[in-house]
């Protein structure tokens, strides 16, 4: 029982990180627009990488490659349903 609630709680917290990178990163691309805007283009860019750096981390690193295989994982009934083959010598 407690693995069930370590699994839960560390999907969550990942979940909830992923969350925050993916709209931090949404909000500075947007930042970054509105500075390119009124002039002020170095900020913009840079502003603009950093969002980039934070999209790449809500969406990729974690999105993919921790929260969608913990989901798959969880929801492969398969997988839990059929024993590990036993190597043959």
């Amino acid at each position: 029982m407690k693995e069930l609630i370590v699994g839960v709680l560390e999907l969550l917290v990942y979940l909830l990180a992923a969350v925050a990178f993916t709209a931090g990163g949404l909000f500075a691309e947007w930042i970054s627009l509105a500075h390119l805007v009124d002039g002020n283009v170095v900020f913009a860019i840079w502003l603009g990488f950093m969002g980039a750096v934070a999209l790449y981390v809500g969406i990729v690193a974690l999105g993919a490659q921790e929260v969608l295989p913990r989901i798959r994982q969880g929801f492969d009934v398969d997988a839990r349903a059929v024993p590990e083959a036993e190597s043959e010598e």
